[in-house]
């Protein structure tokens, strides 16, 4: 009997491969929850980090663009001025225009990828909300489930006990009315 019952203490035991308890699981499903909820904090701040860069890049174009706005300004005031130096100035100038056409373009495409990354980012964040709902449904349910087993379970018990305490009556009665026969006798 000892060895029977040693056995059925391995088997229920977690670390054996057995079934966690409601306390366990309780545990490993918030230990969960809490990691989840770190990994989506630092996703939404990466969302955070990608949307300041997106809006330092837009200034930053639109500041280069109005610094090329003003240098075809004072191009345009110089070749008035100076022809006889316009030829020079004019390779140096396309020079600067394609470096800074070749940078517009640099920060259109981090601004591009930025645009990816967030948009990956939030579809990661309503993947996990949606995983997250699930995982919340289906614990409901579960616990619907084990509600109506244990007052099912409840029931039962009840049920034995009523039983056992009219058996346990019936006793008594027979008991008394053998007492009274006995006394009669007497």
């Amino acid at each position: 009997p000892k060895k029977a019952a040693a056995g059925k203490k391995k088997e229920g035991n977690p670390e054996n491969g057995g079934e966690l308890t409601a306390e366990e699981k309780a545990k490993l499903f918030m230990l969960t929850c809490q990691s989840l909820q770190v990994q989506l904090s630092e996703r939404s701040e990466e969302a955070s980090k990608a949307l300041a860069a997106k809006r330092e890049y837009k200034s930053r174009i639109e500041q280069i663009s109005k610094d090329f706005d003003e240098e075809q300004r004072q191009t345009f005031e110089i070749t008035q001025d100076m022809t006889r130096q316009y030829k020079g100035m004019q390779e140096e100038l396309l020079t600067r225009i394609n470096k800074l056409e070749e940078t517009i373009q640099d920060l259109n495409d981090r601004l591009a990828e930025a645009d990816v990354r967030q948009e990956r980012v939030l579809k990661d964040k309503n993947h996990i909300i949606a995983l997250k709902d699930q995982e919340i449904h289906d614990l409901k349910s579960k616990m619907d489930e084990m509600a109506e087993e244990f007052g099912e379970m409840l029931r039962e018990t009840l049920e034995k006990m009523r039983e056992r305490i009219e058996i346990l009556g019936a006793d008594l009665q027979i008991q008394q009315r053998m007492e009274e026969l006995k006394v009669s006798d007497n």
